[in-house]
Protein backbone atom coordinates (compact mmCIF):
# COMPACT_ATOMS: atom_id res chain seq x y z
CA UNK A 1 0.00 0.00 0.00
CA UNK A 2 1.34 3.31 -0.74
CA UNK A 3 0.48 6.01 1.83
CA UNK A 4 0.09 9.54 0.86
CA UNK A 5 1.84 11.95 3.45
CA UNK A 6 3.21 15.39 3.90
CA UNK A 7 6.41 14.99 4.73
CA UNK A 8 8.19 18.02 6.70
CA UNK A 9 12.13 16.69 6.19
CA UNK A 10 15.21 18.43 5.96
CA UNK A 11 16.79 18.07 2.64
CA UNK A 12 19.88 15.88 2.64
CA UNK A 13 22.12 16.75 0.11
CA UNK A 14 24.56 19.49 -0.17
CA UNK A 15 25.70 22.36 1.29
CA UNK A 16 28.55 23.39 3.23
CA UNK A 17 27.48 22.49 6.36
CA UNK A 18 24.22 21.73 7.16
CA UNK A 19 21.74 19.09 7.94
CA UNK A 20 22.19 16.73 5.45
CA UNK A 21 18.63 17.65 3.72
CA UNK A 22 18.11 21.00 3.36
CA UNK A 23 16.30 18.24 1.26
CA UNK A 24 13.83 21.11 1.72
CA UNK A 25 15.61 24.42 2.90
CA UNK A 26 18.21 26.83 1.73
CA UNK A 27 21.69 27.21 1.01
CA UNK A 28 23.72 26.57 4.32
CA UNK A 29 21.54 23.98 5.01
CA UNK A 30 20.89 22.28 1.94
CA UNK A 31 21.00 18.88 1.96
CA UNK A 32 18.18 17.59 0.75
CA UNK A 33 16.05 17.73 -1.86
CA UNK A 34 12.89 19.30 -2.84
CA UNK A 35 10.91 21.36 0.18
CA UNK A 36 8.99 18.59 1.72
CA UNK A 37 6.44 19.48 4.05
CA UNK A 38 5.33 15.83 5.64
CA UNK A 39 4.50 14.91 9.00
CA UNK A 40 7.45 12.06 9.86
CA UNK A 41 6.35 8.91 10.52
CA UNK A 42 6.76 8.27 14.30
CA UNK A 43 6.63 4.44 14.03
CA UNK A 44 10.14 3.88 11.70
CA UNK A 45 12.31 1.72 13.78
CA UNK A 46 16.58 1.71 14.42
CA UNK A 47 18.48 2.00 10.82
CA UNK A 48 19.73 -1.87 10.47
CA UNK A 49 22.90 -2.69 11.48
CA UNK A 50 23.85 -4.57 8.21
CA UNK A 51 23.19 -4.26 4.74
CA UNK A 52 23.08 -7.71 3.71
CA UNK A 53 24.40 -6.84 0.30
CA UNK A 54 27.45 -9.26 -0.72
CA UNK A 55 30.91 -7.65 -0.62
CA UNK A 56 31.40 -8.25 -4.36
CA UNK A 57 28.42 -6.42 -5.32
CA UNK A 58 28.97 -3.70 -3.21
CA UNK A 59 32.42 -3.13 -4.85
CA UNK A 60 30.84 -3.24 -7.79
CA UNK A 61 28.27 -0.55 -6.53
CA UNK A 62 30.45 1.84 -5.09
CA UNK A 63 32.76 1.85 -8.70
CA UNK A 64 29.43 3.43 -9.83
CA UNK A 65 28.82 6.29 -7.13
CA UNK A 66 29.97 9.55 -7.30
CA UNK A 67 30.41 13.10 -5.43
CA UNK A 68 29.03 15.95 -7.07
CA UNK A 69 30.13 19.41 -6.21
CA UNK A 70 29.98 23.05 -7.67
CA UNK A 71 30.50 26.89 -6.54
CA UNK A 72 28.78 28.96 -8.62
CA UNK A 73 26.33 29.95 -5.85
CA UNK A 74 26.70 31.74 -2.51
CA UNK A 75 27.50 28.55 -0.82
CA UNK A 76 29.09 25.20 -1.79
CA UNK A 77 27.18 22.52 -2.82
CA UNK A 78 27.84 19.17 -2.79
CA UNK A 79 26.10 15.56 -2.54
CA UNK A 80 25.95 12.02 -3.66
CA UNK A 81 24.85 11.11 -7.21
CA UNK A 82 25.13 7.29 -9.59
CA UNK A 83 25.36 6.29 -13.06
CA UNK A 84 22.85 5.26 -14.65
CA UNK A 85 21.91 4.21 -18.08
CA UNK A 86 22.66 6.78 -21.37
CA UNK A 87 26.29 7.60 -20.47
CA UNK A 88 24.36 9.47 -17.32
CA UNK A 89 24.81 10.45 -13.42
CA UNK A 90 21.86 10.87 -11.42
CA UNK A 91 21.70 13.21 -8.65
CA UNK A 92 19.48 15.55 -6.89
CA UNK A 93 17.77 18.91 -8.10
CA UNK A 94 18.33 20.31 -5.23
CA UNK A 95 22.57 19.42 -5.39
CA UNK A 96 23.20 21.12 -8.57
CA UNK A 97 20.52 24.12 -8.74
CA UNK A 98 22.09 26.80 -10.33
CA UNK A 99 25.62 24.98 -10.90
CA UNK A 100 26.25 25.85 -14.30
CA UNK A 101 29.23 23.02 -14.69
CA UNK A 102 29.24 20.65 -12.02
CA UNK A 103 32.10 18.48 -10.91
CA UNK A 104 31.48 14.62 -11.11
CA UNK A 105 33.83 13.08 -8.87
CA UNK A 106 34.75 9.11 -9.91
CA UNK A 107 36.38 6.40 -8.13
CA UNK A 108 35.86 4.55 -4.33
CA UNK A 109 38.65 5.18 -2.64
CA UNK A 110 41.43 8.16 -2.76
CA UNK A 111 44.06 6.29 -4.63
CA UNK A 112 41.54 6.07 -7.84
CA UNK A 113 39.32 9.22 -7.79
CA UNK A 114 39.40 11.50 -10.85
CA UNK A 115 37.39 14.36 -11.85
CA UNK A 116 35.10 14.79 -14.67
CA UNK A 117 33.42 18.56 -15.90
CA UNK A 118 29.83 17.66 -16.49
CA UNK A 119 26.49 19.77 -17.69
CA UNK A 120 22.87 19.21 -16.26
CA UNK A 121 21.18 17.79 -19.26
CA UNK A 122 17.52 17.22 -17.41
CA UNK A 123 16.08 18.88 -14.16
CA UNK A 124 12.68 18.26 -11.88
CA UNK A 125 12.69 20.31 -9.16
CA UNK A 126 9.48 18.69 -7.93
CA UNK A 127 10.80 15.15 -7.63
CA UNK A 128 13.99 16.83 -6.83
CA UNK A 129 16.28 14.76 -9.30
CA UNK A 130 18.93 15.98 -12.00
CA UNK A 131 20.55 14.66 -14.55
CA UNK A 132 24.51 15.04 -15.80
CA UNK A 133 26.42 13.94 -18.30
CA UNK A 134 29.99 14.70 -19.04
CA UNK A 135 31.19 17.57 -21.08
CA UNK A 136 34.35 15.89 -22.62
CA UNK A 137 32.36 12.18 -23.35
CA UNK A 138 34.25 10.75 -20.85
CA UNK A 139 33.82 7.44 -19.93
CA UNK A 140 31.44 6.69 -16.84
CA UNK A 141 31.58 3.10 -15.00
CA UNK A 142 28.61 0.64 -15.49
CA UNK A 143 25.19 1.64 -14.80
CA UNK A 144 23.00 0.82 -12.11
CA UNK A 145 19.89 -1.16 -12.82
CA UNK A 146 16.43 -0.13 -11.32
CA UNK A 147 13.96 -2.28 -9.08
CA UNK A 148 11.10 -1.39 -7.27
CA UNK A 149 10.80 -0.93 -4.23
CA UNK A 150 9.72 -3.42 -1.40
CA UNK A 151 8.16 -2.52 1.77
CA UNK A 152 10.04 -3.55 5.49
CA UNK A 153 13.04 -4.79 3.65
CA UNK A 154 16.79 -3.79 4.32
CA UNK A 155 19.00 -2.06 1.93
CA UNK A 156 22.02 0.63 1.15
CA UNK A 157 22.41 3.62 0.79
CA UNK A 158 25.55 4.77 -1.41
CA UNK A 159 27.12 7.98 -0.76
CA UNK A 160 30.70 9.39 -1.97
CA UNK A 161 32.16 12.51 -0.28
CA UNK A 162 34.98 13.19 -2.47
CA UNK A 163 36.88 11.27 -0.79
CA UNK A 164 35.89 7.39 -0.68
CA UNK A 165 32.48 5.97 -1.38
CA UNK A 166 30.11 3.87 1.29
CA UNK A 167 27.61 1.46 1.54
CA UNK A 168 25.01 2.74 4.52
CA UNK A 169 22.71 0.25 5.74
CA UNK A 170 19.20 0.90 5.54
CA UNK A 171 15.58 0.18 6.15
CA UNK A 172 13.43 -0.07 3.56
CA UNK A 173 10.13 1.36 5.69
CA UNK A 174 7.42 1.94 2.99
CA UNK A 175 6.57 3.91 0.49
CA UNK A 176 4.89 7.05 0.23
CA UNK A 177 2.93 9.81 -1.99
CA UNK A 178 4.98 12.57 -1.04
CA UNK A 179 3.75 16.15 -1.64
CA UNK A 180 4.55 19.73 -0.34
CA UNK A 181 7.04 22.22 -2.01
CA UNK A 182 9.69 22.12 -5.05
CA UNK A 183 13.39 22.99 -3.92
CA UNK A 184 12.66 26.50 -4.32
CA UNK A 185 9.87 26.24 -2.16
CA UNK A 186 7.01 26.87 -4.52
CA UNK A 187 3.87 24.80 -4.35
CA UNK A 188 4.41 21.66 -6.11
CA UNK A 189 2.57 18.11 -7.26
CA UNK A 190 3.48 15.09 -4.95
CA UNK A 191 6.18 12.27 -6.24
CA UNK A 192 6.27 8.51 -5.19
CA UNK A 193 8.76 8.21 -2.19
CA UNK A 194 10.35 6.10 0.40
CA UNK A 195 10.62 6.57 4.36
CA UNK A 196 13.77 4.94 4.84
CA UNK A 197 15.05 3.72 8.71
CA UNK A 198 18.70 5.71 7.84
CA UNK A 199 20.93 7.96 9.79
CA UNK A 200 22.19 10.37 6.70
CA UNK A 201 24.55 13.47 7.01
CA UNK A 202 25.28 16.25 4.97
CA UNK A 203 26.43 15.25 1.47
CA UNK A 204 23.82 12.00 1.64
CA UNK A 205 21.30 13.72 -1.23
CA UNK A 206 21.31 12.29 -4.27
CA UNK A 207 22.74 8.58 -3.18
CA UNK A 208 21.53 5.52 -4.35
CA UNK A 209 19.07 3.24 -2.43
CA UNK A 210 19.68 0.38 -3.34
CA UNK A 211 18.42 -3.16 -2.53
CA UNK A 212 19.51 -6.53 -1.29
CA UNK A 213 19.97 -7.39 -4.62
CA UNK A 214 21.97 -3.87 -5.73
CA UNK A 215 18.82 -2.68 -7.93
CA UNK A 216 18.36 0.94 -6.94
CA UNK A 217 15.18 1.45 -6.12
CA UNK A 218 15.56 5.25 -4.20
CA UNK A 219 17.18 8.78 -4.99
CA UNK A 220 18.06 10.29 -1.30
CA UNK A 221 16.64 14.02 -0.94
CA UNK A 222 15.96 14.25 2.86
CA UNK A 223 16.02 13.88 6.21
CA UNK A 224 13.68 14.06 9.48
CA UNK A 225 13.94 17.33 11.50
CA UNK A 226 14.61 16.51 14.87
CA UNK A 227 17.61 14.15 14.90
CA UNK A 228 16.10 11.10 14.24
CA UNK A 229 17.20 8.06 12.31
CA UNK A 230 14.39 8.93 9.72
CA UNK A 231 15.02 9.83 5.74
CA UNK A 232 13.60 9.88 2.39
CA UNK A 233 14.33 8.38 -1.03
CA UNK A 234 12.74 9.58 -4.55
CA UNK A 235 11.16 6.26 -5.83
CA UNK A 236 13.54 5.36 -8.92
CA UNK A 237 10.38 5.37 -10.76
CA UNK A 238 10.88 9.02 -11.05
CA UNK A 239 13.95 8.64 -12.33
CA UNK A 240 12.87 6.50 -15.39
CA UNK A 241 10.64 9.43 -16.03
CA UNK A 242 12.87 11.94 -16.19
CA UNK A 243 15.69 10.15 -18.13
CA UNK A 244 12.47 9.72 -20.82
CA UNK A 245 13.01 13.54 -20.95
CA UNK A 246 16.68 13.89 -22.01
CA UNK A 247 17.46 15.15 -25.45
CA UNK A 248 13.34 16.37 -25.95
CA UNK A 249 13.48 19.82 -24.14
CA UNK A 250 16.80 21.40 -23.67
CA UNK A 251 17.28 22.04 -20.01
CA UNK A 252 19.56 23.23 -17.35
CA UNK A 253 20.20 24.02 -13.73
CA UNK A 254 17.58 26.66 -12.83
CA UNK A 255 18.52 29.29 -10.21
CA UNK A 256 20.28 29.06 -7.31
CA UNK A 257 18.44 28.27 -4.28
CA UNK A 258 20.10 30.52 -2.14
CA UNK A 259 18.65 33.73 -3.99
Amino acid sequence: MVLQRTLVGAVLGFAVLPACGAGLYPASDVTSSAKVSVADPTDVGPPPSDHGLAADLVERLLASTVHVRGLDCRTAQEGSGFVVEGGLVATGAHVVSGIRLPTIVLGSSPDDRAEVVSRVVAFDQVADLALLKPVDGDTLPPPLDFGQPVDGTVGALLVHDGETARAIPVGIERRIRATGRDIYGEPAGGRDALVLAASVDVGYSGGAVVDVQGLAVGVAFSRSRGGRPVAYAVQTGELAALLGRVGIVAEGSGPCRDG
